[in-house]
Formats: C-alpha cells, sequence, structure tokens
C-alpha cells in the first residue's frame, strides 16, 4: 500500500466585495488535506480511494456534498469542521483484454469543459461519479463504454435517478504531440426534485450557501435549467507545434430539460458549450490565451432551453476575485463558492463568456511570477439587463522551496461590470492571498 496526496493553505483578505458605501472586509484562513491511498493487490488489482481529511461544510465546497462535487476545506477555527471524509473509492482490473474501473470514481476528459477530476492542488470541484467503465488500448487509441448512476435516491423504479450511458475514442500520440477525442453521452434524469433543477439544496451543484436567506439566494440557486433526457456529445484537440501550443473542446446538448413552470413537463434542449486555448512558450517566458463560453437563456420559461448548465465549475471561476467570491447583493459569509453563471436576472440563466490571457516568466527553476486578465461578460440578457460582469488584473509569484514545498503571493483588482447586481455603490474590489502547498 503506497500513499500519496497534497496539503495546501491561504490567508486571504478581500475588501469591497459588498459594492456598498462601506469598508467592509472578508479575512479568512483555509486549509485543505486530500488523501490518496492506492491499495496494489498484484499485478492487474489495485484499489484506489481519496480521503479529505477536514471539511467545513457551511463555509467551504464541500466534500460531503452528494458524490463529492467539491473537495472541501477547512476554515481555521470552524466549530463545525467535520473529519475524514473518503471522497472516493474504486477497484481497477488490468488484463491483456483492457481496464476496467469500478465504484466511485473520478472522471476527466480534454480541458474539462464537462468533466474534470479536480486533481490539480489548487482545484476545488471535482467531477466523481458511481461508474463502471471498461477501456481498451490499442496503440494510440483508446476506446471506452461506461455506465455510470450519477444519482440514486430511491430504488423504488428509477425515481430520483441519474443514469448516463458513455462511449468515446481518444488519441493520443506524444511523438506528433497531438491529442484528441469524441465522447458521445446519452443522460436521463427523473423527476425535477428541489435539488436537481432548482432549489436550496445542497445536492444542487449551483446553490452557493443553503444558510443564506431566500431573499439573498441568487436567481440560478433557485432554479437551475437542467437537462431531463439529453444527448452529449464532445470533441476536442490539443496540439503542439514549435513554439506554439493550442486546442480546444466544444460540447452539444440536445433532447429535452426540464420546464420550471411546473409539473413533470419538458422542453426541447439545444445548448452549446466551448473553450479555446492557445500557448507561446520561449525560453523562459510562456504567453497564453484562454477563450471560455457557456450558452445562457434568457427566459428558463419558454418551450426552448438553450442553456449549458453542465460546465463543470472550476471552469466557470477564473480568477482571484471575480469567480472565486459572491459579490454585491449576493455577497455573505462563505469562503470561495463564487462562479461567473450566478448573476443572470430572475427567470433566466446568464451562461458566460470571459478571455482570459496573461504572461508567466521562469525566473529559475524556483521561482516563477506571472499576470493575468479577465474580462467577463453574461452569454444571454434579458430586456434591460447589462452583460457586462467586469474585468480583472492578476498577479502572481511562487517559490519552490524545497521539493514539492511552495510558497505564493497572490494580489488582484476587480472593477464589476453592471452585470453584477449591487448594493447601491460600484466600486473597485481588492484581494490579497499568500499560499503554502505540498504534495507528497
Amino acid at each position: 500500500m503506497n500513499f500519496s496526496g497534497s496539503f495546501r493553505t491561504e490567508a486571504t483578505s478581500f475588501t469591497g466585495l459588498a459594492q456598498t458605501a462601506g469598508k467592509e472586509s472578508k479575512q479568512y484562513l483555509l486549509g485543505r488535506a486530500l488523501l490518496d491511498p492506492n491499495l496494489l493487490i498484484d499485478d492487474h488489482f489495485s484499489i484506489r480511494s481519496q480521503w479529505s481529511l477536514l471539511t467545513s461544510p457551511q463555509f467551504t465546497p464541500n466534500a460531503t456534498q452528494q458524490l463529492g462535487n467539491g473537495q472541501g476545506g477547512f476554515v481555521y477555527g470552524d466549530v463545525q469542521t467535520a473529519a475524514l471524509n473518503l471522497n472516493r473509492a474504486w477497484l481497477e482490473w488490468t488484463s491483456d483484454f483492457g481496464v476496467v474501473r469500478l465504484g466511485r470514481v473520478p472522471i476527466s476528459w480534454g480541458y474539462g469543459l464537462t468533466w474534470d477530476a479536480g486533481n490539480r492542488i489548487w482545484d476545488d470541484y471535482q467531477t466523481t461519479d458511481d461508474r463502471i467503465e471498461y477501456r481498451l488500448h490499442l496503440g494510440n487509441v483508446i476506446g471506452a463504454v461506461a455506465y455510470t448512476k450519477a444519482r440514486k435516491r430511491s430504488v423504488l423504479e428509477n425515481a430520483d435517478d441519474q443514469e448516463f450511458y458513455t462511449a468515446y475514442l481518444q488519441y493520443d500520440n506524444p511523438e506528433l504531440d497531438v491529442e484528441g477525442g469524441i465522447y458521445f453521452e446519452k443522460q436521463s434524469r427523473s423527476n425535477p426534485l428541489a435539488g436537481v433543477t432548482g432549489g436550496t439544496g445542497s445536492s444542487n451543484p449551483f446553490i452557493q450557501d443553503p444558510a443564506t436567506p431566500a431573499g439573498q439566494q441568487t436567481h440560478l440557486g433557485q432554479s437551475t435549467p437542467y437537462p431531463k433526457n439529453n444527448n452529449a456529445v464532445d470533441v476536442y484537440l490539443k496540439k503542439t507545434a514549435g513554439r506554439f501550443t493550442f486546442g480546444g473542446e466544444v460540447t452539444w446538448l440536445s433532447g429535452t430539460a426540464y420546464d420550471l413552470t411546473g409539473g413533470n413537463n419538458q422542453v426541447d434542449l439545444n445548448a452549446f458549450g466551448a473553450m479555446g486555448n492557445i500557448t507561446f512558450s520561449y525560453h523562459k517566458i510562456k504567453a497564453f490565451t484562454e477563450v471560455v463560453y457557456a450558452g445562457g437563456d434568457n427566459d428558463i420559461n419558454n418551450k426552448t432551453s438553450t442553456a449549458f448548465s453542465l460546465i463543470h465549475l472550476n471552469r466557470a471561476r477564473p480568477g482571484l476575485i471575480l469567480g472565486r467570491e459572491l459579490l454585491g447583493q449576493y455577497h455573505g459569509n462563505t469562503v470561495s463558492q463564487g462562479n461567473l453563471l450566478v448573476y443572470g436576472n430572475q427567470y433566466s440563466f446568464s451562461g458566460l463568456l470571459y478571455i482570459r490571457p496573461g504572461l508567466r516568466v521562469d525566473w529559475s527553476p524556483a521561482w516563477a511570477s506571472g499576470v493575468e486578465l479577465i474580462i467577463a461578460r453574461k452569454a444571454a440578457t434579458k430586456n434591460g439587463e447589462n452583460a457586462n460582469l467586469g474585468w480583472e488584473l492578476d498577479f502572481g509569484t511562487d517559490y519552490n522551496v524545497y521539493k514539492n514545498f511552495d510558497l505564493g503571493l497572490n494580489l488582484g483588482l476587480a472593477s464589476p461590470g453592471e452585470g453584477i447586481p449591487s448594493n447601491g455603490e460600484r466600486k473597485n474590489i481588492f484581494a490579497v492571498r499568500t499560499t503554502a502547498a505540498l504534495k507528497f
């Protein structure tokens, strides 16, 4: 049996999140410890798992949330901190005929537009589902089929269930520096219960804080336009040519979604999400630009849904401020639970569109610095609604103190746009964060 994992901690301070005339601020110390035990039985069998050692359910993305939507974290001093949550546990069977994974497994794909295992040390959310998957490797080609039970609330027929059937093909050729793939997934969800398509239950992936009074709940937290019986088709490509690396991912959702006007009705679904990335490397300098798009719907009560509500939350949360904290009238007593999707007016799903150019310089093998700009907008707006979510400028530097131990400093300045509801005043938001991370 061997163990790997990570420990991270940060001290963060924000000013101006509530957008009022006062000098309100938020400060906290936050930590997270993940342990990844791996039991090797023999050459064919292994049992893998992930444990989250502490969480603060009322403050941070919650590892006790259904199927581990969040990886959790603990606010130092929180008396409600819970201990030792088993996020993942699965069996891997390797043979001459392929690889079988069975259990509560991490899932990743492409650039992480819809599936993201969240294994990077500063990720807050992960894709983890109950799944049986068979993969066959034929040279540079990988084929797979899978059955996923993403939600099980009843053993009486299929009430409150979610079932996904998946098939995909990948091509990965390191010699040509090219990787790509396509998947098809049939998704079905039973009954638009609170916590699936809306409501304030913790199983709603877009809810911000179950303890927040109804008057301060985001519109997205109250009514998320979720697919019902749909098909998902996704294509991605990554390619390196000389000093350039570029690629992108596109997902199309078709079928039906829940009609939020009531009952168990359905509407037509036709939604797109996409992202693209290009990177230029020259010796110690790396320049990059990323664009992310999730289709919106300015009227979730009509007979057609264009809301791309399946975008992974790690993609909807860029930067230190705009994507990390709730702003304006939704500002509250939570930590790192914001995203750019929550600011649509009532009965609308804003979607998002942002561009994120940046520059990184590796001063030495141990020391690097970077700067990035984020310009964000809503993808869809109701009449009279402003699409501008604002811009943000972030600076960061990190230093590798010893082997896998890093220290970092981040500074952020954000100017919220008129698309973010304010409490009577608009002003710049400042943030400073110090970090420490240990991987083993």
